[in-house]
Parts: C-alpha cells; structure tokens; sequence
C-alpha cells in the first residue's frame, strides 16, 4: 500500500513539473523567439532597402563615369590629341621643370659658366608653349612656373669674384682676356698675367722654355693650364 502511495506521488510531481515547464514555454520562451523572428525580419528588409540604394548608387556612378570619360574625349579633341598625347606632354614637361630645377641649385660659379643653357631652357619650353596641349589649365600653370624659375635662375647669376679658365690650343692672354665671359676686354689680359705669374712660370721650367727675341713671359702659356681669373 506504502509502495503505491509513493508511485501515485512520484507520478504526481513530474506530471506537475512537465505542466510547469509547458507554462514557462509558452509563457517566456515563445514571446521571445517571436520578437526575434520579427526583428530578423525587419533587419532583412533593412537590408534590401540599402542594397537597393547601392545599386541606385553604383548606377549613377557608372553615369558619371561615362559623362567623365566623354567630356575627357572632347577635351583631348579640342587640343588635337589623346591621352596618351596628353600623358607623355605632361612627362616631358615635367622633366623639363626637373632640368631647370637642379641646374638652379648649382654653385654660383658653375652658374655663371653655363648661363648659356638657359636660353635652351626658354627654347625648349616655347616649343611646349606652342603645342596645343599648353591650352589644358594644369600645362598653362605649370608651364608659367617653370618659365619664372627660369627667369628667377637667370636674375640671379651674378660674375663670380674669381673663376677659373683652361687654356685652349690657339689661346692668349690677350685672347682669354677678350672672351666675353671673362672680361669682354683684351686689355685686361695683364690681370690674367699677375694672377697666374707662378703658374706660367712652372710651366715654362716645366718644359724647358727658352724665350726668343722681344718676347715675353706672357707669351708663352700652354693648353691645358688652368688660370684663375679674378674679379
């Protein structure tokens, strides 16, 4: 009788624990997966509705895309050219700017010596000024500063206080002192003379010289000797 009364009890309790745990399910559980479902669903729609806007996005960038490109064709129509034109212009007047950099950083005194390079400069650059792709507003500007660069190297060349002259063959001080980029005057030639006495003269007992008749040592210079020419 005890054993049935424990086996009613026993059966008693899981039915009444089973019945709690269907109560906790549909009480707790069940509202919380549909308010999941329900934002899931709500996310997904989300979702869609900014894909579509990417794809709205991405078609007007594939629209400006294609307007860019057409009004690039009419551009390098206008100035006669492509753009591969257009790329190796830009290269070439980019290396011109890079040639007229470096030789505005050299020395005073290199400067002075090749002063003449810059009037390849200026016509290097004119040619370019005359090429129809000089229109385009990125060559007009760049094209104006390397044209002040060149005038802005060329103002600042000043007559080194000394500078130095290798003598050629067919040379004389008379001759060297004439040279427009020494004194562009022959009868400073004695200058020459007084600043390189000692270098003549080495030069002379180097080789043994015997001076003729009614000549000088002045007359006697050899090519190769390098003369410091003062200021």
């Amino acid at each position: 009788m005890k054993k049935t009364i424990l086996s009613v009890l026993i059966l008693t309790f899981f039915a009444l624990s089973f019945a709690q745990e269907e109560v906790n399910y549909e009480e707790e559980y069940l509202p919380k997966l549909t308010k999941v479902q329900e934002d899931i669903v709500k996310t997904e729609a989300e979702i869609a509705a900014e894909e579509a806007k990417i794809a709205e996005l991405n078609g007007q960038v594939g629209e400006a895309d294609t307007s860019i490109s057409t009004t690039w064709d009419e551009i390098y129509a206008a100035v006669s050219s492509d753009e591969s034109g257009v790329d190796g212009y830009r290269n070439d007047l980019n290396a011109l700017e890079s040639k007229v950099r470096s030789f505005g950083a050299l020395p005073a005194e290199e400067l002075y010596k090749r002063k003449a390079e810059l009037d390849d400069f200026d016509a290097e650059l004119a040619t370019m000024r005359a090429d129809q792709k000089s229109a385009l507003t990125e060559f007009m500007n760049k094209i104006e500063r390397i044209d002040q660069k060149i005038k802005s190297v060329r103002s600042s060349i000043v007559v080194p206080y000394v500078m130095s002259y290798v003598v050629q063959r067919g040379d004389n001080l008379w001759k060297i002192s004439g040279k427009s980029d020494i004194y562009d005057d022959p009868f400073k030639w004695t200058d020459i003379y007084k600043a390189n006495k000692e270098t003549i003269s080495s030069w002379q007992r180097k080789y043994n010289a015997v001076l003729k008749e009614g000549q000088e040592e002045a007359d006697l210079i050899y090519p190769d000797q390098e003369f410091t020419i003062p200021r």
